[in-house]
């Protein structure tokens, strides 16, 4: 199979996957989209990287369509009963808005504790040109021992992320507050840029703007764009502060752009390409494996389960390009046999992101603060395996968001209630 057709077979594939779910939201709409694009991109670039083989394609293809199946199983399944936005009461919403407020008290008191922390951290590796440099090293030696200097520092981090979605969905649902969402969003995107977890920008930023996007019932354009101008701009900075692909701090914009459009391409385009090569010459020691969550948690109770390094070697893309990105399919082709790997893991987690999606957009607090990072790690399917990885993620946002909204002892009956979630999406096959 050639990769033109693998691009047809995708596009309509996904216009397929729209037309059932009605939304671009729609797990499996969103994956046929991301690959189609992607594959294209891939098309268009011409001898700029190795080919993709046949074989690459139609893994891809099998992928798609595994997860889309999952998906449409999914919509099948009855939606489980629980609490959903709609029935907080009015008074809970108020003591939200206090411990928002609160919130940003604390945050800001906490920045000299993180200066000290990062500043610690900093002090773990040797020195480099560089303070971002500096900081960046020293943040993912760190991430991958799991010892830091300030343990306080590194634990609220993911809870960061959570109190700025929490905010973003306070101002969605009272118009109100726009301030206090963008400055927790923006705080928790600089703490994990400077902790070394760019891509966890990002998972920030999609999943603020899918809170957004459940509350109109439509896509935010105009915030979609702003968001893409924001990532692109992180990454760019950081590819220069970091002097990656060429670039560096003291060239000129005009020489340092055909340097970051490289790095671009290659962290969007190579994880397949760089796959494919792995695949054909199985080198690459791949330390991540999708159990790891399990093993942390076994650990923290005396196991002694070892944890590799999820950083991997790097393979080459073109004459002169390397990557180490290599997409979702890595871990569940080669470590976990081959195309049934790739069927059974891509049909699991697309009955799992669909019927998060589904129960989202009925309302359901955990679902609805849990969806961006699904489909955050959609987007990252070209990227990494992100489904597996994010599964302490969506476990903290789910318990937390449901705490902060209906902790017992502190909840209201259901008396008065708040205005309903906004313009639902259409549902899926009543």
């Amino acid at each position: 199979m050639t990769l033109p057709v693998t691009v047809a077979l995708l596009a309509l594939w996904s216009v397929a996957m729209y037309r059932y779910g009605r939304s671009v939201l729609f797990p499996p709409a969103s994956l046929g989209i991301v690959w189609t694009i992607t594959l294209f991109a891939i098309w268009l670039c011409g001898d700029l990287y190795f080919p993709l083989t046949t074989k690459a394609d139609e893994i891809v293809l099998a992928g798609v369509l595994a997860f889309s199946f999952g998906g449409i199983c999914a919509v099948l399944v009855p939606l489980w009963k629980g609490r959903t936005l709609a029935a907080v009461t009015a008074t809970r919403h108020i003591q939200v808005d206090q411990w928002l407020n609160t919130a940003v008290t604390l945050s800001v008191l906490n920045i000299p504790f993180s200066y000290l922390y990062f500043k610690q951290l900093s002090q773990t590796v040797a020195a480099r040109e560089s303070a971002w440099r500096q900081f960046r090293i020293a943040s993912n030696k760190a991430n991958i021992s799991g010892h830091t200097a300030l343990p306080f520092e590194s634990f609220i981090l993911p809870f960061l992320s959570i109190v700025a979605l929490i905010a973003v969905y306070e101002y969605a649902d009272t118009g109100r507050r726009s301030g206090r969402a963008l400055f927790f969003v923006f705080l928790a995107a600089g703490y994990q840029m400077i902790n070394g977890a760019r891509s966890e920008v990002l998972l920030v930023l999609i999943s603020s703007v899918v809170i957004l996007w459940l509350k109109k019932g439509t896509a935010p354009v105009r915030l979609l764009l702003v968001m893409g101008f924001a990532f692109l701009l992180v990454f760019c900075v950081n590819q220069i502060s970091m002097s990656k692909y060429g670039a560096t701090a003291g060239a000129s914009l005009s020489d340092n752009l055909p340097h970051v459009a490289e790095g671009f391409g290659t962290y969007w385009l190579g994880g397949i390409i760089a796959f494919d090569r792995n695949r054909q010459n199985p080198e690459l020691k791949y330390g991540w494996d999708l159990g790891k969550f399990a093993k942390r948690v076994a650990n923290r109770f005396g196991a002694t389960y070892s944890e590799h390094d999820r950083n991997l070697e790097y393979t080459k893309i073109s004459p002169r390009q390397i990557t180490n990105v290599y997409t979702v399919f890595l871990p569940y082709y080669m470590d976990h046999g081959g195309m049934s790997g790739v069927l059974y893991l891509m049909f699991f987690v697309g009955f799992l992101s669909a019927y998060v999606y589904r129960c989202a957009i009925h309302g359901h607090c955990w679902a609805v603060f849990t969806l961006g990072a699904f489909v955050y790690a959609t987007v990252m399917t070209i990227f990494s395996e992100e489904y597996f990885a994010q599964v302490m993620f969506w476990i903290k946002a789910g318990a937390v968001a449901t705490m902060v909204y209906f902790a017992p002892g502190i909840s209201e009956p259901a008396g008065s209630r708040w205005a309903v979630m906004g313009k639902p999406e259409r549902e899926l096959c009543e």
